[in-house]
């Protein structure tokens, strides 16, 4: 089950290691280990992934995997000492796995425990920390990850449309786009372009003078 802690869906059946951006869950005798959506959310797509090989040792708080993306470099840290077991190969070619789904496919590996304390917390016990760290690092979520971007701002809702459209065209079928607009009249142009193309107006945010349109493609 998800719940919304700092606007973004966090699972309630995984512990958490909320000052290093990390969760875990156990598997048997082996730990899936991946990052919060606040890491995804703040690096932006991740454009490359790398992960500590199988038989690697790790300390806990040393790296267990890197993260990169077009607006944040980071670690992911292991929440114990461990042995990697399987790491996540798919991510290597697909690093936005992460982004678009951080608590399925997305995951960076498993591990085993091999001693030593853990960091890994229950999400009732974590959510103050996860709320705090999305205050101070600005981190916003949305209803889906998107795979591409738009800001119109300053253009008419007409020329906007236009783009949006020229984009979903070489676009395939589930594509993702976030589109900002500071037009007064987005919100109804958009609703009246949902019904006539077929494609989905997924999330629709007002922050000040600016409207973020979440659109998935039909």
């Amino acid at each position: 089950m998800s719940v919304k802690v700092g606007g973004c869906e966090y699972r309630d059946d995984v512990l958490y290691d909320p000052e290093h951006g990390t969760w875990g869950r156990l598997e048997g005798s082996l730990w899936r280990v991946g990052v919060t959506p606040l890491v995804s959310w703040l690096s932006g797509g991740f454009t490359a992934v790398s992960i500590k090989p199988e038989g690697s040792r790790i300390a806990e708080g040393n790296s267990l995997a890197s993260v990169e993306g077009p607006r944040h470099f980071d670690v992911v840290r292991a929440p114990f000492e461990c042995v990697v077991r399987k790491p996540n190969e798919k991510l290597k070619e697909k690093p936005r796995i992460i982004n678009k789904d951080p608590f399925g496919d997305g995951w960076v590996a498993l591990v085993e425990k091999t001693g030593g304390q853990s960091r890994l917390r229950p999400l009732k016990d974590a959510t103050s920390t996860i709320e705090e760290r999305h205050r101070s690092m600005k981190v916003r979520c949305f209803a889906a990850f998107p795979d591409v971007e738009l800001y119109e701002v300053g253009a008419e809702c007409s020329v906007v449309l236009a783009r949006l459209d020229e984009e979903l065209a070489k676009s395939s079928r589930g594509t993702v786009v976030h589109l900002v607009s500071d037009d007064p009249t987005a919100e109804i142009e958009m609703v009246r372009w949902q019904d006539q193309t077929g494609n989905s107006l997924i999330e629709v945010r007002l922050e000040g003078a600016l409207r973020h349109f979440i659109v998935k493609k039909g």
